[in-house]
């Protein structure tokens, strides 16, 4: 008889989610993380956790005449850099733009601009 083990076989769909073979375990979650700033808080830092590599989304929106973001990466003791400065006057987004791995340290400055960087972190609980 089937438990509800988090490591056994369920048909799929099974009350909506699908469960298989490749299905993380139920004790791993992802967690949404964001970093905000505007120019007034620039530059900020945050560093990737969790179990697996992250997928970064970034969302921008210009308030001022010269607009500029500048992310970097550094991991594994190697940094990369990009440059934004041909912002539109709307609302942007940048979905899956980076594929990072926990530990890489990520440093957002913007000017006349405010930016979000976002991602999730799978853990275990």
């Amino acid at each position: 008889m089937n438990h509800h083990h988090p490591y056994m076989y369920y048909p799929w769909p099974y009350y909506g989610y699908p469960y298989g073979p490749y299905a993380a375990p139920l004790s791993h979650m992802k967690v949404p993380q964001e970093l905000a700033v505007d120019a007034a808080s620039s530059p900020k830092t945050a560093f990737i956790g969790g179990l697996t590599n992250v997928s970064l989304s970034l969302e921008y929106l210009k308030t001022g005449t010269t607009p500029s973001i500048k992310i970097s990466i550094t991991e594994s003791g190697a940094t990369t850099t990009w440059d934004i400065t041909t912002i539109p006057d709307s609302y942007q987004v940048k979905e899956n733009f980076a594929s990072v791995s926990p530990g890489a340290e990520i440093e957002i400055d913007v000017a006349d601009c405010m930016a979000r960087l976002r991602w999730c972190e799978v853990i275990c609980c």
